[in-house]
């Protein structure tokens, strides 16, 4: 009884590990297959292939068309260049979930926006980046501008292209999406941008400062990418001392890595796996990198060279339609963007919401942990969908110019406004001075006497969700200040006896001693409530020894407020004792604070989010003067007269 017991357990369970294993081949054989589904015209809805730059470089592309689409049917392009891996193969339990539909195909998300509105969409790898070969001379190198025309060109050849071709991305392909007007290609008719870098020094070493612990993350994440290590990829954002012997078999079964090209081309693949083993001299120059001029050993470029300014020309002679999102709690995109749409004379639309990095990322500055935002995303009017946007310049074959304007959303009172100009129409410059008992007044000091001496507190932090952490997608919450003013040298100012809209970028004038010959200022604009909350607004950082302020209209573009250069000719270390002038521009904001606040600048020699000392030994003691002689202060940018406005909350 016992044995037929056994042997009846034992077929029960072979016969379910047969199905399982069945059902596990059958999932695998037929999981969705993009590449083989072809649609009534006759091409696979997904393919990949490689494109010839030159004798070193192939550039590899991902090309989606629509499911639907007919014989002799022709529809609009639009593109998507980054240096990052975004398109992933599918390991074997993931084709198997897949086949029951237990999750998506792991590529088609991003593509179906396009494709199921009647556009293709291509996506292009970066020269020397992940599944593209070539040398990798730098971030955003200059041949990446070639390989986007090389893929328009290609594009347009293609019997499905109405040769129209829109460009879009964020973040790092937010930016190529704007250079890639720099390719004055006649078909490119619309580029949609979210959080594009104008100048990639101000996310490398914002105000000269900057957190080697972020590029160093940053660096890794691209190595892991460019190396095809999908599971050194995913420990370097769960921590790697949680990654099991069993957790990493089961990544290894969801995702292989990049994804493969068709077998033909896999030897391409392979060179470009290994090729990209030789980046590791430009990954290590990024964490290094302390001046703009800097040039990389080896390679030729700094910064400097790759800044998008460095494309006015052709960019403003291709005067194509941008349309540009950014959020004013996103590092210095705000402040970057309001210098593109000055500095270029092309046909632009900005719009700046209440959001970190991510643009579904909403920022409360009164907002505390875990309290939901009391507003929304920019009103439907002007903010329109991607989709509707390049409906208008790049399906339709009608040419017509984006008129320029800029849609910003205002704090405190949670309205949107639009302007021309910027500044907006209305705004001048109101200043407070430093003054005793760590006064903030509209006075000018009389005395020739008064400063205040400060200490720097290294533990003095903006804390883990503040704007800069934003650029690896992390929210953004600063919550109430006033624990952390205690660690900082504050002037306030009296409650306030009216209403007060702050609209742009404030700028302040320290002059300051130091027993150091280097040091770290970080200068935060905050709102302080009758009820004591403090309310951080905005900030301005800067590095002391890139003090010297040099003629803006020498710049190669148009810079809000004091322009500091950050090369290494025009640094310049603090001679101890001495006094001397630290001037620099804070990010720019718009908010209304109420009557009966009160507005206070606190200022900082350190934020320890940040990570990076400066100096690296030593704690500064600095003094601050606030008299006749050198008067330290702020101007702010203040509303006189009221700008449209959109609409509120």
């Amino acid at each position: 009884m016992k044995g037929s017991f056994l042997k009846w357990t034992g077929r029960v369970l072979g016969t379910l590990l047969i199905i399982l294993i069945l059902l596990v081949v059958v999932g695998i054989l037929f999981a969705p297959n993009y590449t083989k589904i072809m649609n009534p015209a006759g091409y696979p809805v997904n393919d990949m292939k490689y494109l010839t730059l030159d004798d070193r470089t192939k550039i590899w592309i991902s090309v989606w068309l629509p499911e639907e689409l007919q014989p002799g049917e022709t529809v609009p392009t639009v593109i998507e260049t980054s240096r990052y891996g975004a398109v992933w193969e599918p390991g074997w339990l993931y084709k198997v979930m897949q086949m029951y539909r237990l999750q998506p195909d792991i590529n088609y998300g991003s593509a179906a926006q396009f494709i199921t509105n009647g556009y293709a969409f291509v996506r292009i790898q970066s020269p020397g980046s992940c599944q593209s070969t070539g040398p990798r001379v730098t971030e955003y190198p200059p041949h990446e501008i070639d390989a986007m025309k090389l893929a328009i060109d290609w594009i347009t050849r293609q019997p499905w292209s109405n040769r129209r071709v829109g460009a879009q991305g964020g973040s790092y392909s937010g930016t190529t999406a704007e250079v890639c007007c720099a390719t004055m290609h006649p078909a490119l008719k619309a580029v949609h941008a979210v959080a594009p870098d104008f100048d990639p020094y101000t996310v490398v070493r914002p105000g000269g400062l900057g957190s080697t612990e972020f590029i160093h993350t940053w660096t890794r994440m691209i190595r892991f990418m460019d190396e095809d290590d999908v599971i050194s990829l995913l420990a370097l954002f769960e921590g790697p001392e949680t990654f099991s012997f069993w957790k990493k078999l089961l990544y290894k079964s969801l995702f292989k890595g990049l994804k493969r090209p068709k077998k033909e081309d896999m030897a391409v693949f392979r060179q470009a796996i290994n090729e990209h083993r030789g980046n590791q001299l430009l990954y290590k120059y990024l964490e290094e990198i302390e001046y703009k001029d800097q040039t990389m050993p080896g390679f030729g470029y700094s910064i400097e060279d790759i800044a998008m300014y460095n494309y006015k020309e052709s960019i403003e002679a291709a005067q194509v339609n941008t349309y540009t999102r950014a959020g004013w709690l996103d590092a210095e995109v705000a402040k970057s963007i309001l210098q593109k749409y000055l500095t270029f004379n092309t046909p632009q639309k900005l719009v700046i919401g209440p959001t970190g990095h991510r643009i579904e990322n909403i920022v409360d500055l009164y907002g505390e942990e875990g309290s939901e935002p009391s507003f929304s995303t920019a009103p439907d009017e002007i903010c329109e969908d991607m989709i509707d946007y390049f409906d208008r310049y790049v399906k339709e074959d009608v040419e017509q110019k984006e008129k320029r304007q800029v849609l910003y959303f205002t704090y405190g009172i949670n309205e949107w406004k639009l302007t021309t100009t910027w500044p907006p129409e209305g705004i001048t410059n109101a200043i407070w001075y430093f003054s005793h008992e760590k006064g903030l007044v509209k006075e000018i000091p009389k005395s020739m006497e008064g400063n205040d001496r400060y200490t720097v507190d290294f533990t003095a932090t903006t804390g883990e969700k503040n704007r800069w952490m934003a650029q690896m997608g992390m929210d953004v919450l600063y919550g109430g200040r006033s624990e952390e003013d205690k660690k900082l040298l504050v002037y306030t100012s009296e409650p306030l006896e009216n209403d007060l809209e702050i609209t742009g970028s404030p700028t302040v004038y320290l002059y300051i001693s130091s027993d150091h010959e280097d040091g770290a200022f970080h200068v935060y604009l905050e709102d302080v409530s009758p009820s004591g909350r403090v309310t951080y607004l905005t900030e301005g950082l800067l590095r002391a020894i890139h003090r010297k302020k040099k003629d803006p209209s020498k710049a190669p573009f148009v810079p809000l407020g004091i322009y500091h250069t950050f090369r290494k000719g025009d640094s310049e270390p603090l001679v101890p004792g001495e006094v001397t002038e630290i001037g620099f521009t804070l990010l720019p904001i718009s908010v209304v604070v109420r009557e009966g606040h009160s507005i206070r600048v606190a200022i900082a020699g350190h934020d320890m989010s940040m990570k990076d000392r400066c100096p690296r030994e030593g704690v500064p003691e600095i003094t601050l003067e606030r008299n006749a002689e050198y008067p330290s202060r702020i101007t702010v940018p203040v509303m006189k007269n009221d700008v449209p406005r959109i609409g509120g909350s």
